[in-house]
């Protein structure tokens, strides 16, 4: 059947009013990403192995390895693929380095030139200047560490394939004959997959270009973080992750003088690289600097050429040294971080109604990298003089400086201790061990700063500081490192007026102080010949277990991290295991709180072949038990303990949870000490059978209670009645204390009102609350009776009356601060009565009554409580003395509640046995 006339028509005018609509999004720009640069013909495009061109579609981790194999095939003089470690789920790491055939042909000796110059300790000039003369500039351009900042790696792409086939490019010529570049494409893999997935998924028939459409709004986690959930752009010094091991790894066999870390930030931004924002970390050195303004001058030339905007010194500082950028800075590169207006997807609509097409992000990444390999390439012996340059005065820092070396004496806990040496010698720090006692002239305690004499015995590990990667070294050990004064006082300024900070990550990360080991700096030189460790060669130096097995019970200290990973896969082989709640003394030895014992009876018929298997393992020795006598203390039959069960955890997974949080939770417990976890849908957690767990985790994460709702809170409170642990990290416990929730008898804090000095607040009440009012008969001074005089006028008070009634008090940027444990509840277990946290937030609990529960831990009083770092005046005058942890009973469980979450980047070792005291010795009591 016809359609009427006046039908089609109306479809008629309906299809030419489409055809006349400007198409949302516009076309892709088709400007040139090198204009009038011809291209070898040889060598194949994207679009010819991948079916999409550059910057025309988010590549897969497999279209850019079939893309990086296409380019090794087409041109193997030129450019070597090495794959270089592998992801958590498998996917390999690729880099590819190109040069010029004379360079490829020798990179065994190019890698051995630059280690020479990474250590030039005991090299003549004789043999250095030529080294100097002829090796290349080592470059090194790193891509999507976070997976969804992804136009680096296309970007990537498209530098490979311009150097390798353009054929009329003077720059190309000059990098090509002066450098060796390495091009790490895909750092995260697992992430980008992830967010490739995400977005592809939403995309319909066009790309849309809405800012919270679907192809930009993530599911949790979002492409950010790897597989583990970590943020591997701070993860370089803690080497928690496969994939930061194996970039370390590779950095140690190329020393690259150049390491450019390639990100991307909010769409509505232009593009940015260095120099760095403030503060710039004072170990940074002039000559770096100077380098820093070179490269960004060169780059400003390009996108001024092709009428880029960009911006420097803002938003991104140089001062924590777990970057991208800063750890290769303080090893002497030249550490630098791009980043790009992210369009997240393909196209993406800004505030002012233009369009940013990934291809733009593409463009400027490709641009920005074409000018930092011309920069180097222009001064190919300077870079590698400047190098040369910082190691050598590393070592003369420990020759001519203040601190010859840092010691780390044998003793207190070995497991933590052997980890940390283990964990500077893979990035390339150097550490020795003494063979004999050592009493340096005078020593300074990186705890407190306190000076003393002190004996050092043998077997203790020594960091020298005479060695090239000393910067590195003194960034990770010393406590403390002040920021430029105008910095700090622009903070002030913009605090007192409610701006946003300019801090931008932690500001204190001291391993000695988050490891919570004993360790000194010392004046005097470390005696001479003392060997030298290889990599992994740190150990607790635990006794093998005696051949025989005990007749009564295996007896383990409490204190060390690795008697708790021993315990947790004890307990998950089945074999029956007793802590005890007071120390006591076994065969003239003093086992503290918290020691467990092991009966042997009824019991693995393999029992003592695997104890000995296990404590080697984890570095410790059980005591073998021939008698249960007990010199004093609790007997091993006392009630004064508890029969330990089988850690069953599950954690809240998925929104409103931090996904670095749970992250960092799950890395610890299933990776460090073998507890199994199981992550539950946080919307889900009121239908699920919670009775199944002993311990429920809830990872930091703002607004619970919309997501868990009245089901869930009520299914959480009976898991708690019912005998359940719950422990909450942070953001998490403040959804205790809500009123309809009750578990919590704390309160969050607000900002507390300036004291005058007469102990009154600027509400005119005194320090008990109370009206600050005269005496009724109390008369002005100079009054006499009978007289009347006029009232004093009191002068308006604006910083008072601007001050908001409540808010929160001021967030600390990342700092190191003491606190006190109480080491007679089992959650205080292993500790000496402190211990450092990073306190990271605005979060100030109150403590709770004696009635209530136990404050576990608690801020240490004011002249204690600032270890490292920085913290604002008002902060350290409310925080002492609030709490950190909680413990409070609940029916038959119990709510674990931290103030922090003590789990930060998986590197505070010193706080994971409060963790593990609340999953191991809590269920039950």
């Amino acid at each position: 059947m016809r359609a009427p006339v006046h039908a089609v028509a109306a479809i008629a005018a309906f299809a030419a009013a489409l055809a006349a609509q400007v198409p949302d999004p516009a076309p892709l720009p088709d400007r040139p990403f090198a204009p009038g640069v011809t291209y070898d013909p040889a060598i194949p495009t994207l679009d010819r192995v991948t079916g999409h061109d550059f910057g025309h579609e988010v590549s897969a981790h497999a279209e850019v390895e079939r893309y990086l194999q296409a380019l090794a095939a087409a041109a193997p003089g030129r450019l070597r693929l090495v794959e270089y470690g592998t992801s958590w789920q498998g996917r390999k790491l690729w880099y590819a380095v190109v040069g010029s055939e004379r360079n490829l042909g020798r990179l065994e000796a190019i890698q051995a030139g630059m280690q020479r110059l990474a250590d030039p300790r005991g090299a003549a000039e004789a043999e250095l200047e030529p080294l100097l003369r002829d090796l290349p500039a080592v470059g090194w351009l790193a891509n999507c560490v976070h997976g969804d900042e992804p136009s680096g790696t296309d970007a990537a792409l498209l530098v490979l394939y311009h150097l390798l086939a353009a054929q009329n490019d003077p720059v190309v010529t000059k990098v090509l004959a002066e450098c060796v570049i390495g091009v790490d494409p895909l750092q995260n893999p697992d992430g980008r997959d992830r967010f490739v997935h995400s977005t592809r998924a939403a995309r319909g028939r066009w790309a849309d270009a809405t800012p919270l459409g679907a192809e930009h709004s993530q599911p949790w986690p979002g492409g950010r973080v790897n597989h583990a959930l970590f943020d591997m752009n701070r993860d370089w010094f803690a080497l928690s992750q496969p994939e930061t091991q194996a970039r370390v790894r590779t950095f140690q066999q190329w020393w690259p003088l150049l390491y450019v870390d390639l990100h991307e930030m909010g769409g509505n931004s232009s593009y940015y690289f260095p120099p760095p924002a403030e503060p710039v970390h004072g170990e940074i050195t002039p000559l770096q600097r100077q380098w820093l303004q070179r490269y960004g001058r060169n780059n400003a030339r390009w996108f001024d050429r092709f009428g880029f905007d960009y911006f420097t010194r803002e938003a991104y500082d140089s001062f924590y040294p777990g970057y991208g950028e800063g750890w290769p800075t303080f090893h002497g590169s030249i550490g630098m971080t791009f980043e790009m207006a992210s369009a997240r997807g393909l196209v993406f609509r800004r505030r002012d109604d233009r369009l940013l097409h990934y291809r733009d992000g593409v463009h400027r990444h490709f641009v920005a990298s074409l000018a930092t390999l011309e920069t180097l390439a222009s001064d190919r012996s300077g870079a590698l003089r400047a190098f040369l340059q910082h190691r050598r005065a590393g070592i003369a820092r420990g020759e001519n400086g203040p601190v010859k070396a840092y010691v780390f004496p044998d003793r207190g806990d070995r497991t933590r201790l052997a980890r940390l040496v283990n964990l500077l010698l893979a990035q390339g720090i150097e550490v020795q061990r003494t063979t004999a006692a050592w009493t340096p002239g005078a020593a300074t305690a990186l705890r407190d700063g306190a000076s003393a004499a002190v004996e050092l015995p043998a077997g203790s590990y020594v960091v020298p500081m005479a060695q090239p990667a000393s910067t590195l070294a003194l960034l990770l050990l010393q406590p403390h490192f002040d920021m430029e004064p105008a910095f700090v006082a622009e903070q002030l300024r913009r605090e007192q007026k409610r701006r946003d900070l300019e801090f931008y990550d932690l500001t204190a990360w001291s391993l000695p102080l988050l490891f919570g080991v004993e360790a000194w700096s010392v004046p005097d030189a470390p005696p001479a010949g003392l060997p030298r460790l290889r990599a992994g060669e740190g150990t607790a130096g635990a006794t093998p277990l005696r051949a025989e097995p005990p007749q009564v019970a295996y007896v383990v200290a409490w204190g060390q991290n690795g008697a708790a990973a021993l315990l947790a896969e004890l307990l998950r082989l089945g074999v029956r295991a007793r802590c005890l709640d007071e120390a006591f003394t076994l065969d003239g030895v003093e086992y503290p709180a918290g020691s467990y014992v092991v009966p042997v009876h009824e019991q693995l018929a393999d029992l003592h072949a695997r104890m000995a298997a296990l404590a080697a393992s984890h570095g410790v020795t059980p005591f073998c038990a021939d008698s249960s006598w007990v010199d004093r203390g609790p007997n091993f039959g006392s009630n004064d303990g508890l029969t330990l069960k089988v850690p069953r955890v599950a954690m809240a997974w998925d929104r409103p949870v931090n996904a670095n949080s749970a992250g960092w939770l799950r890395y610890l417990l299933e990776q460090r000490y073998g507890v199994p976890v199981t992550p539950l849908r946080t919307h889900e957690l009121g239908r699920v059978e919670l009775d199944r767990f002993t311990v429920l985790v809830l990872p930091e994460g703002n607004n619970y209670g919309p997501i868990l709702g009245a089901n869930g809170a009520e299914a959480i409170k009976g898991f708690v009645e019912r005998g359940g642990v719950l422990v909450t990290l942070g953001s998490a416990s403040r959804w205790l204390m809500e009123k309809e929730v009750g578990l919590l008898a704390s309160e969050a804090e607000s900002r507390q009102g300036p004291k005058d000095d007469k102990g009154k607040d600027d509400k005119g009440k005194d320090e008990k609350g109370k009206d600050a009012k005269p005496p009724a008969d109390a008369k002005p001074d100079g009054a006499e009776a009978g007289k009347d005089v006029p009232a004093p006028s009191k002068p308006f008070d604006y910083a008072a009356a601007i001050r908001p009634d409540k808010e929160s008090p001021p967030s600390t940027p990342g700092a190191i601060l003491e606190v006190q444990v109480d080491r007679d509840h089992w959650l205080g277990f292993g500790y000496p009565g402190t211990a450092h946290v990073v306190h990271d937030s605005a979060h100030i609990f109150t403590p709770v009554k004696l009635d209530r529960g136990t404050n576990v831990a608690i801020y240490a009083p004011a002249e204690r409580l600032v270890r490292a770092g920085f913290v604002w005046d008002d902060s350290k005058r409310q925080l002492p003395q609030k709490a950190y942890l909680v413990h409070q009973p609940k029916g038959r469980g119990h709510v674990v509640a931290f103030a922090e979450d003590p789990n930060v980047r998986a590197f505070a070792d010193g706080l994971n046995l409060l963790l593990l005291n609340a999953v191991l010795l809590t269920a039950g009591r």
